[in-house]
Formats: C-alpha cells, structure tokens, sequence
C-alpha cells in the first residue's frame, strides 16, 4: 500500500469508514478459496434427533386419567407429563413396565417408547385399575383422531356378570388366616408362641394366588391372646430372603423389646431368630409386625393381631361374638384378614347377639368402614375405652389405629359390610376387595 495512502486512512474518518467496511466485506464474504482451488463443502444433512420426538400429558384425577385416549402420529420415544390433580398418589404403569408416579398436587415427567401397536396404562395402586384408571396410548396418521368408543355393554350383561360374582360369597380359597395359636405354657407360667415368617403363595379370592410373606404360613399370621401380667416369649424365626424384625404395636414392652432395628436390636438376618420375652402391661386391641422395610413387608402380609384383656376389669362390655378384621392394602390388593370379595369371611350373628368388631389397619390408606342397617357404637380407639362411646354408621379406621365397635344384631337380613372408599369395593366387574356382610338370622 502507497505510504501516502497508509496515513491518509490512518488520520481521517475517511480511512476509520474505510476499515470497516473492509471487515464487513471479509465477514460476508469469507475467506478467500485456497490456493489449490478447493470449493467450499456442501452443508451436513441435519442429524436425526436423539431426544423425545414428542411429548404427551395426560392428568390424574381421583379416579381417572384425562385424556384417557392418547394419540401420536408416529411410533417413538416421547416425553410422558403426568398432572396428578388427585389428592392421593397415582401413577402411569405402561405395559412396558415403565412407571411415572406423582403424589397428590404433584408434576412428574419421564420417557416412554411407543411402539407401531400403541401402549396400554393403569394406576398400579390396588384397586385403582378396577375403578377405571386405565387408557391407551395409540399410533394414528392423525394424531388428532380421537380413539373408537368401546363396545357397549347391555344393562342385562352388566346385571349378570355383577349378579354372578356376587353369587359367589362366600367363596372358598386355599388357606385361612388370624387364627387363635395357643401358647405353649412354661413352667415358670410363661406363655410362649413361636412364630415364622417366609414367602408363600397365597389365595385372595377363587383364582387369584400371589406371592406373599406370612407369619406361620398364613396371611394374617396367628392371633396371639394374653393377659395383664402375663410373662410372654415370643420365639421369631426368620426365613425371608432379608432381614426383618418383629414390633408390638401398641403393647408396652422393654425398650430392647421394640423391634426397631439399630436403635433397639439388630435386624434379624435371613436364617436367624430372635427371642423376645416381656411381662404384659396393657390391655387392650393390639397388632404385631416388621419394622424392617415395613413399608414392603407389611402390606405383603406380615402381620397379626395381639389381643390383650385384663381380669381386674369387671365392666368390659360383653359380646357374644368377638370378631377381629385386619384391614390391608397393597400387593395383596384390598383385603379383610388376607382375602378379598368374595372370598372374605362373614360375620354369621343370630338375631339379639351382640357383636364386638375389632378393627385393625395395617394398610397404607385410610379405610372407612361402613355397615349397613346396624349402627356402630364406638367403645375404645388404639385399645384404650372412650369415657363416652358412640354411634357411628361409618367407622374411619387410620393406619396403625385400632377401633373397637359393639354391634346388636336387631335386624334379619344379610348387610353390606364394606370400605366406604368405593374403588376398594367396587369396579367394572362388580363388588371385589373390602367387603363383606353380617348375616342376622332368625334364632
């Protein structure tokens, strides 16, 4: 470049505008081709996408799903929004085995591969399905199509399949469980029980055979009845795939004797027992069980009652019937003392009896129980007596409470005795779960 040049642009705004647009043109342009005369390549196809192709949301109500009908356009991968509006959990179980779970009020988002067939999905939570969480997941050409109605079903179909279930009650089933073991009677006077808990195949309703844990091959396990000041041994032997322990929920113990691994025992490991022995000291409905990933072993099936009563009270209330009903929920799905309808157990009374229900939740819900034609007196909650027992038609049993009820078998007939949560006891195919009757008959 001529020096006269070089200082002309260096010293005058002609020569800042000069410099400028000298990069511009550089910019727009690019560099100059190679010396060898190489060509700019030709652009990358673009790369197929490696993330969801789509998203999909579907909202849970209690009990629903909205839409409960997806459509896609094509087979793929997609982002899976779960809305659950509900109060309580709920999930998406698609049948891949793929889950997204939200808890009430909550959002939850995951993948899911839908292939060219479409996926179906429940709520995996017990009973949840039968109450009509349920839906589809379907590949259209046109993602707005709205999926075929189903088949309609005539009212006399549906009359007949609920009549023939119904029919059933009480239907048998292999095994029963919550009986009385009687203890084996030391001769220092104490009462000893040896219980075992393993996995078993256990029938819940005609059919129906799941995997469970049992306390002495039952679900529930044996019904263990004691006094005020009777010294108790408690031999527990554990045959499980994994460590488990056993708590006394509700009675008084030493504090070694709770059950609660580390803080006051070891667990006990699979093919180890543990001895727990304790003079009894309050009377009252009360419940054994693991506190050993109880939140899984429980609802499986490990659990009992533990009735305790004491011979210094003379104003017990007498009952001709005294009846026990372990309420659960989970893998089982919905049972009374391990089955479920129409395999549950009624309560047979003739007229004028009185009837002494114990309930006991060793669920995970709530459960309301609700009999029909005969009120509820109220007597003691958690084994202690009210000062003022009342009348109830729909007893609300909390998990871990125990409620005990009077009932007067005046009126004949067989009443519905059920979980007033009607997805416990109701579906499509009519009455399952939590129900059962009290029968009055005449004398």
């Amino acid at each position: 470049m001529p020096r006269a040049l070089a200082l002309w642009i260096a010293f005058t705004g002609w020569g800042a505008m000069f410099v400028m647009a000298m990069l511009l043109a550089a910019v727009v342009l690019g560099p100059p081709a190679s010396a060898t005369g190489t060509q700019p390549s030709a652009p990358a196809s673009p790369a197929a996408p490696s993330g969801p192709i789509g998203t999909i949301e579907i909202r849970a109500f209690d009990l629903g799903f909205e839409p409960a009908m997806v459509n896609v356009g094509a087979p793929g991968r997609y982002a899976v929004t779960l809305v659950n509006e509900g109060g309580i959990f709920h999930d998406l179980t698609f049948a891949d085995g793929t889950q997204i779970g939200a808890e009430g009020g909550a959002t939850t988002t995951d993948e899911v591969t839908i292939p060219e067939a479409g996926l179906t999905f429940i709520c995996s939570v017990p009973g949840h399905a039968d109450g009509g969480m349920r839906g589809e997941v379907m590949v259209s050409d046109d993602p707005s199509a709205t999926a075929a109605p189903p088949a309609s079903i005539s009212a006399e179909l549906l009359r007949n399949a609920d009549a023939a279930r119904t029919a059933q009650f009480p239907a048998e089933t292999e095994g029963r469980g919550n009986q009385i073991l009687e203890p084996t009677i030391l001769d220092d006077g104490t009462k000893q029980w040896e219980i075992t808990a393993s996995m078993i195949e256990w029938e819940t309703e005609p059919g129906v055979v799941v995997e469970a844990f049992a306390y002495n091959g039952t679900v529930p396990g044996p019904q263990l009845h004691a006094e005020v000041g009777d010294r108790v041994r408690i031999i527990f032997r554990n045959e499980l795939p994994e460590p488990s322990t056993v708590h006394f929920h509700g009675l008084v113990v030493p504090n070694a004797m709770d059950g609660v691994p580390v803080i006051t025992q070891p667990a006990v490991m699979p093919g180890e027992s543990f001895t727990y022995e304790f003079t009894i000291r309050n009377a009252g409905s009360h419940m054994y069980h693991p506190h050993f990933m109880a939140e899984h072993q429980v609802p499986m099936g490990l659990l009992g009652a533990f009735i305790v009563t004491d011979p210094a009270v003379t104003d017990e209330p007498a009952a001709d019937i005294d009846y026990t009903m372990i309420i659960n929920d989970g893998p089982l799905g919905f049972t009374l003392n391990g089955k479920g309808f129409p395999a549950t157990e009624p309560i047979v009374a003739t007229r004028g009896q009185t009837i002494r229900v114990r309930y006991m939740n060793e669920g995970l819900q709530i459960h309301p129980m609700h009999l029909h034609g005969l009120p509820q007196l109220v007597i003691a909650k958690d084994g202690y007596s009210l000062p003022d027992p009342h009348y109830e038609d729909t007893v609300l049993v909390a998990p871990g409470e125990r409620i005990d009820v009077l009932i007067e078998a005046s009126e004949l007939g067989a009443w519905a005795f059920h979980c007033h949560i009607l997805t416990h006891a109701e579906g499509p195919d009519g009455m399952f779960g939590m129900v059962t009757a009290v029968i009055v008959e005449e004398q």
